[in-house]
């Protein structure tokens, strides 16, 4: 880790990344600037620009929640589940098979599901408009990946164990969630950084909020788990359950004690990592994934990345990477046979994002691999 220090700032850049491009590094110093924040500006590996707030930022706050800081994307993260499944079972033919059969139950990009599915919404949420957003769309994106990034994979590790990762967020009605809510810190503020004050109806109304998307996002990836137990439980005519499992949000906003102060702690595409926790970091389609363990590093707020992060921009890799040459990075992993789906996925090419085994030497102060997980089929939206 690095630091780095750049008058006017106001609070420091504690950066894991041992290269960050020109326009990420400059918003990270913008955002420094800020008199809101309440301690150093957490850098992961995986940084790059987006948005307000970096990918791969961590920041804390002590008086004020900042809407606009964590994506639009609210809860996304990855949950993982360990089958009781040998990963040799499954020729190429039959992980085609599985693909294509988890398609037709997975709506994936902007599709959902045809007939609404029974949804239990739990807390009403704080505007009529986004209540009606939760009860007509909850219901038919519960269970879907939506696009860009987000993906199921099957994985393989050294002990031949099948393992499935699901990383998707709360879809639409978290969009709505993040779009109303920054509009309202817009109003109350006038500061590039738009804020709401601890203790007022406006910020009691955010956190009633966040905390459904959150809940959501967690149900979206776990009846995704269970539609790709049920295609498996078919094709091997025994029923399927998980031997373990764990979810992990990386665009958050939490309460939580550093330094002795009780902070609000801000991650976009920042995985938590207190000590002992696991999570997963993936590297890309085509490429090795760790699980790993956090280490608890007070300097990075118990953080580490989520991913291996984007080495190319996704306008510049869609106009270098072909179809043709997507299909040589990913010759070893089964994807999707649809043509256009494959044209869409050239921006996730394996030759997209940074080396991961770079990304995990550049964090080993914040975690541990434990487990490498290699892709044996890729779903993306």
């Amino acid at each position: 880790m690095k630091q780095i220090f750049a008058h006017p700032q106001l609070v420091p850049l504690k950066i894991w990344a041992e290269k960050v491009d020109a326009e990420a590094l400059q918003q990270l110093q913008r955002l420094a600037r800020s008199e809101l924040l309440a301690g150093p500006v957490a850098v992961m590996p995986d940084v790059h620009s987006a948005g307000a707030v970096c990918v791969g930022t961590v920041l804390a706050t002590a008086n004020v929640v900042l809407p606009t800081a964590v994506g639009e994307d609210l809860g996304c993260g990855m949950a993982v589940e360990r089958l009781p499944l040998a990963a040799s079972h499954f020729s190429r033919a039959q992980l085609e098979s599985i693909v294509a059969t988890v398609l037709k139950a997975v709506p994936v990009g902007r599709r959902s599901h045809a007939t609404p599915r029974e949804f239990i919404q739990g807390s009403a949420l704080s505007t009529g408009a986004l209540q009606h957003a939760a009860e007509y769309l909850g219901p038919r994106q519960v269970g879907t990946l939506g696009g860009g990034n987000h993906f199921i994979e099957l994985q393989r590790d050294a002990h031949d164990r099948l393992w499935v990762t699901v990383h998707s967020g709360s879809r639409g009605v978290g969009a709505a969630i993040a779009s109303h809510h920054g509009r309202v810190a817009e109003a109350k503020s006038d500061r590039k950084l738009p804020f709401l004050r601890l203790g007022t109806s406006e910020a009691d109304a955010f956190w009633l909020d966040l905390a459904w998307a959150l809940a959501f996002a967690e149900e979206n990836r776990r009846r995704m788990h269970a539609a790709v137990r049920r295609v498996l439980s078919a094709l091997c005519n025994e029923h399927v359950e998980a031997a373990e499992r764990f979810d992990v949000a990386h665009n958050l906003i939490t309460r939580e004690v550093h330094g002795g102060r009780e902070l609000v702690i801000h991650r976009k595409g920042a995985m938590p990592a207190a000590a002992g926790a696991r999570g997963i970091i993936p590297g890309s389609m085509g490429t090795i994934s760790y699980i790993v363990e956090g280490l608890g590093s007070d300097a990075s707020y118990h953080s580490c990345s989520h991913g291996a992060g984007r080495a190319l921009p996704r306008v510049e890799a869609r106009q270098r990477i072909s179809p043709a040459q997507l299909r040589r990075e990913l010759r070893a992993v089964v994807i999707p046979a649809d043509p256009r789906l494959v044209r869409t996925l050239v921006e996730e090419a394996p030759s997209a994002y940074k080396p991961l085994k770079r990304v995990l030497a550049e964090q080993a102060d914040l975690v541990r691999p434990m487990l490498r997980l290699e892709p044996l089929a890729v779903i993306k939206g």
